[in-house]
């Protein structure tokens, strides 16, 4: 009763923030949690740590800190993973605007088959009704990434066939502290970021604002600028009570918006003309512009209960707003994705020279079919996560319970208007606006997991847990309601961990992978729904380590979107597709090697490589276009058979020059047997440089090399046409910080 007592006692006091006990400054450990809970900071990491610094995870982990973050500048999360092992990326725009991210042969298509977290918060715009990531945090205020994928994934979801990345963001200082970055780049690439905050006895503040923007590396025949301008703001406010106390609180106030404007298309180019220039743009996508505004809000207490105890509760509100004026197809033409891919005579000459603005619409059919993608997201929730830790003398039991109450409300407002191609200039024809999809739609979903991390000896874990999602949604199209669909999905998991010896463990794990139904399909649509196993060996400490993993992911039923930005227009839009019994399986390796020499110079090496093999086992014929008609053996879509990354630094308290590479061998446009051929993607190779110079302790000077080699290799045949990769881009920059 005491304890109840107490702990009733500890949740008025932190929500009247009353009582005697003063507001002290946190200690100035490490906000990552080991599990000792000796830090009253709010905990924002998604994977539990070892003494080391290595992953208590029986599974695959790997963390980009934010050292190498800034060790290459990047602005563009694919090239942050770019040397993450299990990690596949479609590029489309060449900045990283709308990512395509996939793990362990997970469609990479808009991210939507993996969990997006940031601070640990789901932030895709809809996670269960409209789960593609048309937004995505700004990578340049990021300060650490972490990517896991294994029996962990089953403790965050819905998506958790692949995995799962959590991107973490700066948190309130401890002291007076903050920095300013500008840079300045070819194309009129400009970036601007700042944070200023301050921390004292009764808690603390921050404050930070980045903002990108270019010219764009594509032309249109008009000479109009082709790239983009984007602003995140972000604040934080939050108070803790004494460290020493056995019963610790912390509350934090996260609150942010941000807004973009590019002039982004989904039309690509045909073959030919992408060997000849591959940063052309035609005519047709003249007025391709995407908008959007998105604001969060997000109130989260930490609890911390005699050194053993932490509940973590937030809750959240995220809203999005984008309006995507484009190019989606001809009135009655040709498929467009088809046309450019594999052009043909005749008819189809005649369509292409329109998208090129060489020739002139003459009839109806040929009139080019331009519109908006309006769409308002919003999802909210509550989560609460409880870690539990006890000690014996002969083992050490952490244990994570969790629960989440979400929604998400997704309103489509879609209408398209005829255009013509007149002198190379799109004029509006007398045809009336049309609506194609007036549509609303909401999931309201309970997720509950437990895990149990039980350590014996100091040599072998064992890691036993569970989740289940429940999922209820609804839709309404045109004013015409689907019927309302309630499941439930229960989701067990199994891992184990051996320490043979000091810094050699082994590990393995058995789970269930899942990916939810969206509103408004039809009866017979399933969840997406696998068996996850994966068998690896991790040596030595983060910085200075080797890790392994074999995996295989048993597909009982691999599932597929009709989406605009998978190259898929009309009628089927948004609708789902059952793709029965799939495998994919492969192994990962990193190895990363730090070389301590005289003068204080370091030399921070690491390699990365994965293989991967996926092929379908049941035939089908579906309306998604990068499967299509499928015949059993037929390998997956845009999963490359090897790929790999390099990263190698000289670093000095005063200087530091980095080099980094990726690369990946050829893919597959759509699901096929045999050799790729010409309507493959070709293997790629991409190395960037970073240069650092610190002539006092407050100012570092900067420059970077994107595509040091100026690579044109195609990166994607999707949505419609040839899209190449960002050439050549030179930046410099100064940082300034006290």
């Amino acid at each position: 009763m005491k304890v109840i007592s107490k702990l009733l006692g500890s949740i008025i006091f932190s929500v009247a923030l009353g009582g005697s006990a003063a507001w002290a400054e946190p200690t100035d450990e490490e906000t990552a949690d080991d599990g000792d809970f000796d830090d009253a900071s709010i905990d924002d990491t998604v994977i539990v740590y070892q003494d080391d610094g290595t992953p208590r995870v029986a599974g695959s982990a790997h963390i980009v800190g934010e050292k190498e973050l800034e060790r290459f500048e990047y602005d563009d999360i694919g090239r942050i993973l770019g040397a993450t092992p299990g990690v596949y990326v479609r590029g489309e725009d060449g900045f990283g605007l709308r990512p395509n991210i996939g793990l362990r042969g997970t469609n990479s298509d808009r991210s939507s088959k993996i969990t997006l977290l940031e601070d640990g918060v789901p932030i895709s715009p809809a996670p269960y009704a409209a789960s593609a990531a048309y937004y995505f945090p700004m990578s340049t205020r990021l300060v650490g990434v972490e990517v896991f994928k294994g029996p962990a994934a089953i403790q965050h979801g819905p998506q958790t066939v692949g995995g799962a990345i959590n991107m973490r963001t700066r948190g309130v200082p401890r002291k007076a502290d903050g920095a300013v970055d500008l840079g300045y780049g070819m194309r009129n690439a400009v970036k601007l970021h700042a944070w200023a905050g301050t921390g004292g006895p009764r808690g603390g503040v921050l404050a930070e604002v980045a903002h990108l923007q270019t010219d764009g590396f594509k032309n249109l025949p008009s000479g109009n600028k082709t790239g983009f301008e984007r602003t995140d703001v972000m604040f934080k406010a939050k108070m803790n009570t004494d460290p020493a106390l056995q019963i610790r609180n912390a509350l934090e106030l996260k609150l942010g918006w941000g807004q973009e404007d590019s002039r982004e298309t989904y039309l690509g180019l045909q073959a030919d003309d992408y060997a000849a220039d591959p940063y052309r743009r035609y005519g047709a996508s003249e007025l391709g512009d995407m908008r959007w505004d998105r604001a969060q809000a997000e109130l989260s207490w930490q609890l911390d209960l005699r050194n053993n105890i932490r509940v973590r509760t937030t809750a959240y509100y995220h809203w999005l707003g984008r309006k995507w004026f484009k190019f989606n197809r001809f009135r009655n033409g040709p498929d467009v994705h088809r046309m450019l891919q594999n052009p043909e005579g005749g008819q189809s000459a005649v369509f292409l020279a329109i998208l090129r603005g060489e020739e002139d619409t003459t009839t109806a059919g040929q009139a080019l079919m331009i519109g908006s993608n309006d769409r308002a997201f919003k999802a909210f929730g509550v989560q609460s996560r409880l870690r539990w830790r006890a000690k014996g003398e002969v083992f050490d039991s952490q244990l994570e319970a969790g629960i989440r109450l979400h929604g998400d409300v997704v309103d489509r407002l879609h209408t398209e208007g005829g255009f013509q191609s007149i002198g190379g200039e799109l004029k509006r024809d007398s045809t009336p606006l049309v609506t194609t999809l007036d549509s609303n739609a909401k999931a309201t979903a309970l997720a509950l997991h437990i895990q149990e991390d039980l350590e014996i000896a100091d040599r072998v874990h064992i890691l036993p847990g569970v989740r289940s999602e429940t999922v209820y949604t609804t839709y309404l199209s045109s004013g015409e309601a689907s019927p309302n669909v309630l499941r439930t999905s229960v989701l067990p998991g199994f891992g184990a961990l051996v320490v043979l010896a000091r810094d050699v463990s082994l590990f393995t794990g058995i789970y269930r992978g899942f990916t939810p139904v969206a509103p408004g399909q039809s009866a017979d649509i399933r969840p997406e729904s696998s068996w996850n196993s994966e068998f690896g060996l991790r040596a030595g400490t983060q910085g200075n380590r080797v890790e392994v993993v074999g995996f295989v992911n048993d597909y009982v039923n691999i599932t597929g979107q009709c989406t605009i930005s998978g190259g898929c227009a009309g009628e089927q839009l948004d609708t789902q597709f059952n793709g029965g019994k799939a495998w994919v399986y492969g192994a990962e390796g990193i190895v990363e090697h730090e070389w301590l020499l005289p003068k204080q110079i370091s030399v921070p090496v690491s390699l990365s490589y994965t293989w991967t093999e996926g092929f379908f086992r049941t035939g089908f014929v579906s309306g998604f276009p990068q499967y299509g008609s499928v015949q059993i053996g037929d390998r997956l879509p845009y999963m490359p058979q090897h790929q790999g990354g390099a990263r190698a630094s000289i670093e000095h308290p005063r200087f530091g020059f980095a080099v980094g590479a990726s690369a990946r061998s050829k893919m597959r446009d759509v699901a096929s047997q045999g050799g790729i051929d010409a309507t493959g993607i070709p293997a790629q190779l991409l190395i960037d440089l970073a240069l650092q110079v610190r002539p006092t302790d407050h100012v570092e000077l900067y420059s970077t090399v994107v595509n040091a080699t100026n690579t044109k290799v195609m990166e994607s045949w999707r949505p419609f046409g040839a899209r190449p990769t960002a050439p050549f881009q030179l930046m410099v920059g100064v940082k300034i910080r006290p």
